[in-house]
């Protein structure tokens, strides 16, 4: 229980970033819903805000707990909740701010009426919080703002909680024309605590294939946190526009969702016996490698098996099918088949084989293959030819067919 925690831990870091990991998400989640002429801010007009494209603004105020009720479950926000009731405040001082041009009614009145308030949060919520109650009647049509000024009221003159006093007071210092339009703009986004999934699910809506929307949500977090962190550094405010996003983040939403294949490097271990795999006895017998170059021979052998290894992944992922990789197989197959006959036209001396040799390798490390469309890497291509000179079903001198034995 929190009673029993020492001062360390009732300090420590994670509570208080997690707020910040929850507000930066609600601004992800609310950048991957963007449409033309809308654009999301964080920290700028509030904790995140949007522009719509009609002129109007959502304010978005966010409040993350890690408090739990007695069933273990997310702190209920109930009519007293200071953080509520300290956002309602905020707001009433942003409506009356005399130094944005909002000293008269009317100005305020004008601000109100192009805005949405809403306040985001993991609490849970409470069907016994009076406040949220009360402006849901307000909105209805089942309330007037004098019956919500005067519960108001009542709860500033009930409670013992001098911040709470303050917070209410604030609150109702507004004129009852504003405070009405107020609470009909104000909303609540409660029992959010995934806030994660929604990002991955407003991925998902962009047509991302559901095995690449964790790859894909990776990737833009990452790329737009980076952005952020330069932006702040150099003192530009955090907002995004729609056409901002397109331009800037579009190329990585393509990654994910045009069928490319997503290419993993090999991390898994190298074999023992490097020198003993029989595409590497070839390479040393045309004079490809030494026997001495390690780094050189572990770096081929992961050409290799970083190939065998991506085409295995994609094919159990459903990226590739066995006629694709046939396909690959056949076409490397037949680059190699006319080099190798090209240099071995007519008699061939023994004395000649490494060379001829060398020559036929040369060529097949220069072309790049397809796969599914998609223009391999030159270190995959290589891999093709060195894991098909491991089965081995080609090689590179006249007498190569001797490594089958």
């Amino acid at each position: 229980m929190s009673y029993n925690k020492t001062h360390t831990e009732k300090t420590a870091a994670e509570s208080k970033s997690i707020g910040f990991d929850y507000q930066y998400y609600f601004f992800l989640w609310k950048v991957l819903l963007l449409q033309t002429n809308e654009s999301v801010g964080l920290e700028v007009k509030d904790d995140v805000h949007t522009d719509l494209s009609n002129n109007h603004q959502v304010l978005y105020q966010l409040k993350h707990t890690i408090k739990k009720n007695s069933q273990n479950s997310t702190a209920n926000l109930s009519t007293s909740d200071l953080d509520m009731w300290k956002t309602f405040s905020n707001w009433s001082k942003v409506i009356a701010d005399a130094k944005d041009a909002r000293s008269t009614i009317q100005a305020q009145l004008n601000f109100v009426e192009k805005t949405s308030f809403v306040l985001a949060s993991n609490k849970s919520s409470n069907k016994s919080n009076d406040v949220v109650r009360i402006i849901s009647q307000l909105q209805s049509g089942t309330k007037n703002e004098s019956d919500v000024r005067t519960y108001f009221q009542s709860l500033e003159k009930t409670t013992q909680n001098y911040d709470l006093k303050g917070y209410i007071n604030d609150v109702l210092s507004l004129d009852k024309r504003v405070l009405k339009r107020f609470l009909l703009n104000t909303f609540f986004h409660l029992d959010d605590d995934d806030i994660i999934t929604k990002c991955k699910e407003a991925i998902k809506a962009k047509m991302i294939p559901l095995e690449k929307i964790e790859k894909a949500f990776n990737a833009i977090d990452s790329t737009i946190r980076a952005d952020n962190f330069l932006q702040v550094k150099k003192g530009i405010k955090i907002e995004i526009t729609f056409d901002d996003f397109y331009k800037k983040y579009r190329r990585l939403f393509d990654l994910y969702r045009n069928g490319s294949l997503d290419v993993q490097e090999f991390k898994g271990a190298l074999p023992h016996n490097l020198e003993d795999q029989i595409f590497i006895k070839q390479l040393k017998e045309i004079g490809f490698v030494r026997s001495d170059d390690f780094e050189y021979i572990a770096k081929l052998t992961t050409f290799k098996l970083k190939l065998l290894t991506n085409l295995n992944d994609w094919k159990l992922d459903g990226n590739i099918t066995d006629l694709e990789v046939e396909r690959l197989k056949s076409n490397a197959l037949n680059l190699w088949e006319n080099e190798f006959r090209i240099q071995h036209v007519g008699d061939i001396a023994e004395e000649e084989y490494n060379k001829k040799g060398l020559e036929v390798l040369k060529a097949v490390l220069k072309e790049s293959l397809k796969l599914a469309e998609q223009d391999l890497d030159i270190d995959l291509s290589n891999g093709k030819f060195y894991s098909l000179s491991d089965e081995p079903v080609i090689g590179w001198r006249q007498d190569w067919k001797k490594h089958k034995l």
